[in-house]
């Protein structure tokens, strides 16, 4: 009786702790998002419920912004308080983040690119700056080469393309059948997950690592779901040059950023996009992992601000020539 009474006092203090911890996440996290300018909207489509992030006057130009597998839209908001005179979307992509998930639905890289044109259509966004990271990159990527006369420029981070002349640390751990890194199986496992992608991890403050693990242990079926079919196009595109046939087709101006630590995409993958994109400009951060815009922030906004500036300013004078 006692031994129960005990294990029951216990499980009670267990759940009160996450509560707090879920409460106090939240509000840290709500704070985080008004300090970049993002508030938090929904938008029902076709065969999701989505959720993005959105900040800036309408009026300025627009920015849309794609976080990568097992991520979320929270992962752009610290870069984005660095970014001036833009107006930022920034969508869960279906089956990520808040927006739903459907175990009866593909979620490989042609119909997530299908499915932000529905999203991009919802919210009337006539031309935009468009930016991926890892898969959000060939999501990107797929919606440019659909809908190029949309696509002012076409930023990829550490993106899904090509394999690199080198393996990536995670390609080596999933020939040899290891578990995959990039999918978190115990609520203590957050840090690990840090430890794999980022070479540079920023501060977490508490209680962030419990609530994300958390977050991350509740959607393990999700994320193998659709790493399942993510891993099977790229498998298959590996036999057929990656994606080159559709980098061949992108017109629109072109930043590709990397860091050179990136264990997921080897560095060497950047090469690669130059025998495809004929304007293309890169930039490669040393000492960073797979995600810039976490590990570098400022630098990754000011290069992103920078490179769209260049381009808007010479677009300008362009039609400025034609009318002449």
């Amino acid at each position: 009786m006692k031994t129960y009474l005990v294990l029951s006092v216990l499980a009670l203090l267990m759940t009160g702790c996450a509560s707090i911890e879920n409460g106090v996440f939240a509000t840290g996290l709500a704070v985080e998002r008004s300090l970049s300018g993002l508030e938090k909207k929904q938008i029902q489509l076709s065969d999701h419920h989505g959720h993005y992030l959105e900040g800036g006057d309408p009026s300025l130009p627009t920015v849309v912004l794609l976080h990568g597998f097992a991520a979320n839209k929270d992962n752009w908001i610290r870069m984005v308080r660095h970014l001036d005179g833009y107006h930022v979307i920034i969508p869960d992509l279906p089956g990520h983040g808040d927006s739903s998930f459907n175990g009866d639905l593909y979620y490989g890289f042609d119909v997530q690119s299908r499915r932000l044109a529905e999203f991009v259509d919802a919210l009337d966004l006539p031309t935009f700056h468009l930016v991926g990271n890892s898969m959000g990159g060939a999501v990107a990527a797929l919606y440019a080469y659909r809908h190029p006369s949309q696509v002012k420029t076409l930023t990829l981070i550490d993106a899904v393309g090509f394999y690199g002349e080198e393996e990536s640390e995670l390609q080596k751990r999933l020939a040899r059948n290891e578990p995959n890194p990039l999918i978190i199986r115990d609520e203590d496992g957050f840090d690990a997950f840090l430890d794999f992608v980022l070479a540079d991890k920023p501060f977490l403050p508490w209680p962030a690592a419990s609530v994300l693990g958390r977050q991350a242990k509740a959607r393990e079926q999700a994320n193998d779901h659709i790493f399942e079919h993510i891993y099977a196009e790229i498998d298959a595109a590996r036999y057929a040059g990656g994606f080159g046939h559709i980098y061949a087709k992108l017109e629109m101006p072109a930043l590709i950023v990397w860091g050179d630590k990136d264990p997921v995409l080897h560095v060497s993958s950047v090469n690669l996009f130059f025998d495809y994109l004929e304007n293309a400009e890169v930039d490669v951060f040393p000492g960073v992992g797979h995600a810039p815009m976490v590990e570098r922030p400022k630098q990754t906004a000011q290069l992103l601000g920078d490179f769209w500036l260049r381009q808007d300013s010479q677009r300008a004078v362009d039609d400025i020539s034609q009318q002449e």
